[in-house]
């Protein structure tokens, strides 16, 4: 009994994401569509904001303990597991949520990962537009938010994906009256061999952004996002259950992979453009 409730806790750290391509994509997507009065200077780094949006991967799977203990939590969001509080109203600091649900790695700590990473990001730009301000060199501090954006980027990503907002991640647990695999490959066959076998596309993901807009409120845009993205967990499995992902043609897990994408791409342009916009008052 101990070694399975062991695994249970330690299961979810574990969970896949978007293919390099995914990611990638979606930070690209994100750069190339901010809007023309935003950070403009991170446009000529797209190259390096598609390429570091796995880094936070690798620092969980091949960090040492000290890393991926603290890593791994980042890239979920186990809706079932929260208590109704903290579901309603997040907690101000990733320690003041620790606190409350005593073991992060059961719940996931994603929406703190991506916050996190918006204030660095707003951070720099501050520091981008004193230097400006001052005649001062900026080459360096571009190259941090440049890296900030596609630290947060994988985060938004992985948000965008309805599997990393449930325990439901790597096959349904549970009550299953509608027969959903428990299979643990629909992780992989959804957000990698999908991806893969349709050749998505940075266009495809761009047709499916919307309009830029301002997140005034951070905590409670990232709050949404993740809201919208577990709603699309049931249609994954409901596809999954037609094996609608082995077919490159079937429109409708098509859609579903644009939508999920998309979304995060949005996601991702907007915190970037807010971030930005909120420096201004730094």
């Amino acid at each position: 009994m101990i070694v399975a409730i062991a695994a249970l806790a330690l299961a979810p750290q574990r969970a896949s994401t978007w293919s390099l391509t995914g990611h990638t994509l979606i930070n690209r997507a994100a750069i190339a569509a901010l809007p023309a009065d935003g950070p403009a200077f991170l446009k000529p780094h797209i190259d390096w904001i598609g390429a570091r949006s796995t880094a936070p991967d690798a620092w969980r799977d091949f960090g040492g303990p000290e890393l991926s203990a603290i890593e791994a939590p980042n890239h979920l969001w186990l809706m079932e597991r929260l208590p109704p509080a903290i579901a309603q109203q997040l907690p101000p600091s990733r320690l003041d949520f620790a606190r409350q649900v005593t073991d992060v790695a059961r719940t996931g700590s994603m929406p703190y990962a991506i916050l996190e990473n918006y204030e660095r990001l707003r951070v720099a730009f501050g520091i981008w537009r004193r230097r400006r301000d001052a005649h001062q060199n900026t080459s360096f501090i571009e190259l941090d938010a440049a890296f900030y954006a596609g630290w947060l980027g994988h985060y938004v990503g992985d948000g965008g994906m309805p599997l990393h907002t449930s325990e439901n991640h790597e096959g349904w647990i549970g009550p299953n009256p509608k027969g959903y695999t428990t299979d643990h490959s629909i992780h992989p066959r959804f957000e990698t061999e999908f991806v893969t076998r349709i050749g998505l596309t940075e266009a495809d993901i761009a047709r499916h952004m919307g309009t830029p807009r301002t997140i005034p409120d951070p905590r409670r845009g990232v709050m949404e996002y993740l809201e919208r993205s577990h709603a699309r967990l049931e249609p994954v499995y409901a596809l999954d259950h037609r094996h609608a992902f082995d077919d490159r043609t079937n429109q409708e897990a098509r859609d579903l992979l644009y939508a999920c994408t998309g979304d995060a791409a949005a996601m991702l342009r907007d915190l970037i453009d807010s971030a930005w916009i909120a420096s201004a008052a730094q």
